[in-house]
């Protein structure tokens, strides 16, 4: 059996598939899957959205130290019955980390997190002396 995958490069896999190779061979380079994400802000807080796809809530973990929110989770390669031949793997297993540097007036005491449809949102309330006041002037 034959399987072809097309990609608009014609034919030019050949590069990436051994430039992948190549970085895989580095050694002390740290091996971890960076999700993308999406940062907001409002007035309230700060929202992260953070792609990922496959893992169940329980196997991600948040944590903020020193400033740092991080988030961390495993992503276990697929198992496969015995005598399966194998392809083409393009889904990236292993670990998974993110971090971002919270600003000054991120309350730490304030993160809620949840986790819906492989996206996790954190919401990272702001301080309150960080927010405006209005003055009022008589």
């Amino acid at each position: 059996m034959e399987v072809r995958f097309e990609n608009g490069w014609n034919g030019h896999n050949w590069m990436a598939d051994r430039m992948n190779g190549w970085m895989r061979e580095v050694n002390n380079v740290p091996r971890y899957i960076a999700p993308r994400a999406d940062v907001t802000e409002d007035n309230d807080a700060y929202h992260f959205y953070v792609e990922m796809p496959g893992l169940k809530h329980d196997a991600i973990e948040v944590r903020v130290e020193d400033g740092i929110l991080t988030i961390t989770a495993e992503r276990k390669s697929g198992a496969y019955p015995e005598g399966t031949e194998v392809h083409r793997t393009e889904r990236h297993y292993g670990s998974i980390r993110r971090a971002f540097a919270l600003p000054k007036d991120a309350s730490h005491d304030q993160i809620h997190a949840s986790y819906t449809d492989g996206v996790l949102e954190l919401k990272v309330g702001k301080r309150p002396e960080s927010k405006p006041v209005k003055i009022q002037i008589n």
